[in-house]
């Protein structure tokens, strides 16, 4: 008799457990919703732009890309030396924000490298490569 009720006890238990993490925790996906890679309303990334591919126009351009898409460009800027590659430097230490922007532009986030530098009042620096015609916006 007490075996039996010992057994009824942990069938309970289990079952209690089964219908609790079927019905009431939602399944955990490993893949990541994109829609977090939007800016928030009320959400304020600074970012300065760097036009480093050697063709004129293209730091105004991002500007404009970006702050369409409700990022702060408080700034922008050419560099005589031109860089093969586009990137994004995280300068206060926010990855997401930097996320961000690489996204909305269609940068790889393995191009996105840490550079602290707070002195600078941004969150964010894109350097605009000579891969610029493989971004979003020239689409």
């Amino acid at each position: 008799m007490a075996i039996g009720a010992i057994a009824l006890a942990i069938v309970g238990v289990l079952g209690y457990g089964l219908v609790e993490h079927t019905i009431f925790h939602h399944h955990v996906d490993a893949t990541i919703d994109r829609t977090d890679m939007f800016v928030k309303a009320g959400e304020h990334i600074q970012v300065n732009v760097v036009n480093a591919c050697g063709s004129d126009g293209m730091a105004m351009k991002f500007t404009e890309f970006l702050r369409a898409r409700k990022f702060d460009v408080p700034e922008f800027s050419t560099e005589k030396r031109k860089e093969p590659r586009s990137r994004v430097l995280d300068r206060v230490g926010d990855p997401l924000s930097a996320q961000k922007v690489a996204y909305a532009l269609g940068i790889s986030p393995k191009n996105i490298e840490t550079a602290i530098d707070s002195s600078l009042f941004i969150r964010a620096t894109v350097v605009i490569g000579e891969d610029y015609q493989q971004l979003r916006p020239m689409k």
